[in-house]
């Protein structure tokens, strides 16, 4: 075990070496630190100068006195904006031109009558060449009553119906449009001759219908009054297929 060789009077002497020592070093920071000025809160709000703020000043308006009864002013008033009124353009449509005689009051030509086509005017046409219609015709009826039938042609075979057309003509044929005929029946109860007086619209689909009528339906054929057969004519309705 380490024991110190110093005796205590000389341990002693030491340790107050060391303190004087420390006490000097200390004395010694002091002196070179300075001394610390220590301000009060009072100084120091004098050395910063701190302005109030301005005080804001309130205007009041007041309004204009007015003498007692006087009227208010007058309000503003606002001006709807004008709109212009467009009066719409009417088209009139030009009417068709009508048919006009090139010849008026002159002659006896079959425009002198008032119908575009030949008719009782003034200009009615002369001998027809019918079928013994007329009343001097040169038909094979012969003129006059013995061509007149006192008994009307009547249908002798039925209505045709859809299967009695071809199906492409069916499959173009318009949904309930009837077909209504003129028909001309001969001596012999044959049609031969059928003129379309209100069709489906399509000109070749109504002849096409009329051409199997001609093939297909017979009638009873008309008399006179002597009981001889005439021709005559005969209202045909060909209902629509569908």
């Amino acid at each position: 075990m380490y024991r110190p060789s110093l005796k205590p009077r000389d341990r002693f002497a030491s340790l107050a070496l060391v303190g004087a020592l420390h006490a000097g070093l200390i004395l010694a920071l002091l002196n070179l630190s300075g001394a610390v000025d220590i301000v009060s809160r009072q100084d120091l709000t004098q050395l910063i100068d701190i302005a109030d703020p301005p005080e804001q000043q309130v205007v009041e308006v007041k309004p204009a006195a007015r003498e007692e009864g006087e009227a208010s002013p007058p309000n503003i008033e606002s001006k709807a904006t004008p709109v212009v009124d467009l009066k719409p353009k009417i088209v009139l449509p030009t009417p068709n031109p009508l048919p006009v005689s090139p010849t008026p009051k002159e002659g006896t030509q079959t425009t002198q009558g008032a119908a575009p086509v030949p008719g009782p005017g003034t200009g009615a046409g002369g001998v027809g060449t019918g079928t013994g219609a007329g009343g001097s015709g040169s038909g094979p009826g012969g003129g006059g009553e013995d061509g007149i039938a006192a008994v009307r042609a009547r249908l002798a075979t039925p209505p045709l119906r859809g299967r009695d057309f071809p199906r492409q003509l069916l499959a173009s044929w318009p949904r309930g449009a009837d077909i209504f005929t003129r028909l001309r029946v001969d001596e012999n109860g044959v049609v031969i001759e059928c003129d379309v007086m209100r069709g489906t619209g399509y000109p070749g689909l109504d002849a096409e219908v009329c051409a199997i009528v001609r093939q297909r339906v017979r009638f009873t054929p008309a008399v006179n009054r002597r009981g001889q057969r005439v021709a005559d004519w005969f209202g045909y309705r060909q209902e629509a297929p569908r």
